[in-house]
């Protein structure tokens, strides 16, 4: 899975320290590794749906637990694809404002922004962490028929968080490099 070219100027691109040149790329490798269990797991829920409904119309019987595993591979494609969703330029933008600013603007307003989500991504993280360590201490299962261990999938939240927060500093990084070698 191949991260697009970034917008920003290939000139200023290239003048990035090595290390967040670096940076950029494991980041971009983690996310497209992300992407792939994102599809790897959404077809899996799909052959697990599928089992289910075939599962009751041909014998009249459930499988008790496809639509619980179904929800835990949704929230795990959802953590797994947001990093490159993030990485690809494919999160909401409001181009309309960004065009009508001048270019230290722009730069700025970006660098703001990227720090708002990086704190915004990152509390996520802290508050799935939180929520993981309940369910980790107290033993929590959940109400279904098959006791799964909440720590197991709710471990999706902290992890994609992070990774989202870490992609978030690093464009904070790259832009205010940027937003600087253009004044």
């Amino acid at each position: 899975m191949v991260i697009p070219e970034r917008q920003d100027e290939p000139d200023l691109q290239a003048a990035l320290p090595r290390w967040l040149r670096g940076l950029q790329r494991a980041l971009d490798i983690v996310a497209g590794g992300l992407l792939a269990v994102a599809i790897v797991v959404l077809i899996l829920v799909f052959c697990l749906m599928n089992v289910e409904i075939f599962s009751r119309t041909l014998f009249g019987e459930s499988t008790l637990v496809a639509d619980e595993y179904a929800g835990y591979g949704f929230a795990l494609v959802i953590m797994a694809g947001l990093t490159y969703a993030h990485r690809s330029g494919a999160l909401l933008h409001v181009e309309f404002g960004r065009q009508l600013m001048g270019r230290r603007t722009r730069a700025i307003s970006l660098a703001l922004a990227s720090v708002v989500s990086l704190a915004a991504s990152g509390f996520a993280a802290y508050v799935g962490y939180k929520t993981w360590a309940l369910s980790w201490l107290f033993g929590s299962t959940s109400a279904f028929s098959s006791d799964t261990p909440l720590w197991l999938p709710q471990a999706a939240v902290p992890i994609g968080f992070s990774i989202l927060a870490l992609s978030f500093a690093e464009e904070f990084l790259r832009r205010t490099t940027i937003a600087l070698k253009a004044a």
